[in-house]
């Protein structure tokens, strides 16, 4: 993705002040791309004390970032860096490119790579910073001097604030919670860690929604909740709470209508598309383009700001709940200009979006194992660890949307190629179901063909740990390579592959011989000339590997699977080496659960003893609240998570907004 990004273009993230009308807020300077508000930055009055002088002229810098190598043109003159310009990125939409135009403004405003990295994209302001650096180091500047801190505006003073609710995270839960809760008549304060709004809901496909008003124009027949509710029930054992799962079905198509009223773009999809999808329902509703998402819930914020007084603070983390014998009162914060925000309220709202991004709550939530975690990096659980503080109590943590597979590898392979060649060597492959997987001791574990549901087959590589290895021969890789899928023995497109033009059926695969011994002398991909070497460099038992596919090659030529039943045309004999050994782990997208709620949303204690009584004050919405699942995602019907996520995000908006008004909210009426 290539983007011209100068710096009067990057000031539509505006720097602006997010308070109240007529009130003067000096602690919210932050990026927001969902204001449309524009301000073009200047050096500031003291920039470039350290006296760091340049050789005039533009200089072309680069470094790696997130998903591959930022590129940035800089001119300087011989005191001052003039303009940067973007030549080259592929971070991701939103909020990786957001960060980079963040980043511009300040650099320039305040002559300094002494920058803060921009919550939630950290791994991309690194990248971006260190391809400034690339080009003023070829202008001759001192590095140190430019990296020293530069203090902020307003360190070490405290801005006290008040409430009738805040919310901490702007994702669908939380942006649901704010605006129900302002439109309701709460003043309402939102806290935002990154310069977006959005989180995990922006990278979304869309949601589960029940007999909205587009599926009624559309003359679908009507889905029958209590079908849903009770097969979803069943699937978690009724672990779940039961209440919980039942108002988040019952609001469900209310809440599609309300989307669409404020100004989420979506359509009406037809069944579920994915075989875990049991309850075969259809009310799955898809955005028109995702990539708006984080669009449309920032501008809805933007419209309770300027129609309901909502105060929207971007890049300002809480840190803290405030507590008063058990209650709690309120919310610390630290806002980008150094501030401290000390908020009053008489309700706080949870959604910060679970815990994907940390890895040490990922392995004790699944007693070791880790996952990559292909959602927000930034939401590392700093909303469920301070309601933990607090004395909640824990639940579901170890319920996770898992979500297709990570070939070791991917994204590192460097070279002239064409997307479709390195996606054909780093993934195609790995998702054709002719494939044996084998875990790390050197099982068969799995009826390969689940790799054309992505939920089925992530689950099933976590069951053998953090990774498992998927083998293929040196025949399959020529066949491939020269005739296309269909001559290996494929009858249907390649699970996660459009077709044809990426992984084509009946086309060879032009360069995966050339790409996949890149990978084996990356260290990526393993390759063996027996399976006993193999077995060896794989630190497996060379018996077992050998009676693996002894077994495996014998149904294959008899056509039948004799351990799983897979399709007898996708059992493809791999008798003769070199074999080739992938090595792969499952994308996380999201946690799903975390703090402990009761029917009204309401966070309670960890006492169990005492049926969990309340802690007054506290709710929690989103991929912060656990409750309708037990210990794992429930798949009865697609696009749970982000319908959880907006209808908890209006119900918690709605109790924590009764809890300060003293008034009745009915959802379903609204």
């Amino acid at each position: 993705m290539k983007k011209i990004l100068p710096l009067f273009l990057s000031c539509i993230l505006a720097v602006s002040m997010l308070g109240c009308a007529g009130e003067k807020k000096t602690a919210t300077e932050t990026v927001n791309q969902n204001t449309k508000e524009t301000q073009t930055e200047e050096p500031t009055q003291d920039a470039n004390t350290s006296g760091v002088t340049y050789t005039a002229g533009t200089y072309t810098g680069e470094a790696k970032g997130k998903n591959g190598t930022i590129k940035v043109e800089v001119t300087v003159t011989e005191n001052a860096i003039e303009s940067i310009t973007l030549l080259d990125s592929s971070e991701t939409e939103g909020l990786g490119d957001n960060a980079i135009a963040s980043l511009i403004q300040e650099v320039i405003a305040k002559q300094s790579l002494g920058v803060d990295a921009v919550s939630g994209a950290t791994e991309s302001s690194d990248g971006f910073l260190a391809a400034i650096e690339d080009a003023l180091t070829q202008a001759g500047a001192d590095i140190d001097s430019l990296k020293k801190e530069v203090a902020k505006e307003n360190e070490g003073k405290t801005i006290e604030l008040s409430a009738d609710v805040v919310v901490i995270g702007a994702g669908g839960a939380g942006t649901a919670a704010a605006v129900t809760a302002a439109e309701n008549g709460a003043k309402v304060i939102v806290l935002e860690k990154t310069a977006i709004a959005g989180g995990t809901t922006a990278n979304g496909g869309g949601f589960f929604a029940a007999n909205s008003k587009k599926a009624r124009e559309l003359g679908d027949e009507p889905v029958d909740i209590d079908y849903i509710f009770e097969e979803w029930m069943k699937e978690m054992d009724w672990l779940s709470d039961a209440s919980l799962v039942k108002q988040f079905l019952e609001l469900s198509g209310t809440t599609g209508d309300w989307l669409e009223d404020h100004g989420v773009v979506f359509h009406k999809t037809e069944q579920a598309v994915q075989q875990s999808h049991g309850a075969g329902t259809n009310g799955y509703h898809k955005y028109d383009d995702y990539t708006k998402t984080s669009e449309q819930l920032g501008a809805m914020l933007t419209k309770i700001k300027e129609e309901n007084g909502a105060e929207i603070y971007y890049e300002t983390p809480a840190d803290g709940l405030i507590t008063d014998n058990g209650s709690v009162t309120g919310v610390t914060a630290k806002a980008k200009d150094g501030a401290t925000l000390k908020i009053t309220a008489k309700s706080v709202i949870v959604a910060t979006g679970g815990f994907v991004g940390n890895q040490d709550m990922i392995k004790e939530a699944l007693n070791g194992v880790t996952v990559n975690a292909a959602g927000y990096n930034s939401n590392v659980g700093d909303g469920i660890l301070m309601a933990w503080e607090a004395g909640a109590a824990s639940r579901g943590l170890s319920a996770m949307v898992a979500h297709t597979f990570n070939v070791e590898g991917n994204g590192q392979i460097e070279g002239d190629y064409e997307f479709m060649d390195l996606y054909q060597a780093t993934s195609s492959v790995a998702y054709m179901p002719i494939i044996p997987w084998v875990n790390a001791q050197g099982y068969r574990f799995a009826n390969e063909d689940i790799v054309y549901d992505r939920a089925l087959s992530s689950n099933s590589v976590i069951s053998q740990g953090n990774y498992a290895y998927f083998l293929y021969n040196e025949e399959l890789l020529k066949t491939l390579e020269e005739k296309g899928a269909r001559s290996a023995g494929m009858k249907d497109k390649i699970a996660m592959g459009p077709m044809p033009e990426i992984t084509p059926m009946d086309k060879g695969w032009g360069k995966l011989t050339e790409i996949t011994n890149k990978m084996v002398d990356g260290g990526y991909v393993v390759k063996a000339d027996t399976l006993e070497e193999l077995a060896t460099k794989l630190n497996m038992k060379q018996s077992t590997l050998q009676e693996t596919m002894n077994r495996y090659n014998t149904d294959a030529k008899n056509g039948k699977d004799t351990l799983f039943g897979k399709d007898a045309q996708h059992m493809y004999e791999m008798s003769q080496g070199p074999y080739y050994a992938y090595k792969v782990s499952v994308n996380n997208l999201c946690t799903v659960g975390g703090i402990r709620i009761n029917s009204a949303f309401e966070v309670v204690q960890a006492d169990p003893e005492n049926g969990y009584t309340t802690i007054p004050n506290l709710y929690a919405a989103g991929a912060d609240a656990g409750g309708i699942y037990s210990d794992h995602y429930a798949h009865t019907i697609e696009g749970a998570a982000q319908g959880w996520a907006y209808n908890s995000g209006r119900l918690a908006g709605a109790a924590a907004t009764e809890n300060a008004l003293g008034k009745d909210i009915d959802l379903l009426k609204q």
